[in-house]
């Protein structure tokens, strides 16, 4: 507890003082998590929130969320410029490159 409230101090004073990380699942930041990536894979090949929902087995409420974090992730406002970037931007080459070794 003092820890924390001199570590709050000092940011406050402008010093910067690295976070401890608590335990728990720790972010992706800007990079698209894995469900993300299924999620954008099947955007790019033309299916519908529903149907995505039913393929992997989430609700629709989730995909839209996963699909809205890749949205903002990406920059993009629509589905279609976010299939288009996630292309451009070789999202699924990484994908691709360990597809061919096998």
């Amino acid at each position: 507890g003092d820890a924390d409230r001199v570590a709050q101090r000092l940011r406050e004073h402008g010093a910067e003082v690295p976070r401890l990380w608590r335990g728990g699942r720790r972010g992706y930041g800007d990079r698209l998590s894995p469900r993300e990536l299924d999620v954008v894979r099947l955007v790019v090949a033309g299916k519908t929130n529903r149907e995505i929902s039913r393929i992997l087995a989430k609700s629709p409420a989730t995909v839209d969320q996963q699909l809205r974090a890749a949205m903002r992730k990406l920059k993009v406002s629509s589905r279609t410029a976010l299939a288009v970037k996630a292309v451009e931007a070789g999202v699924f080459a990484e994908e691709e490159t360990l597809g061919d070794r096998s």
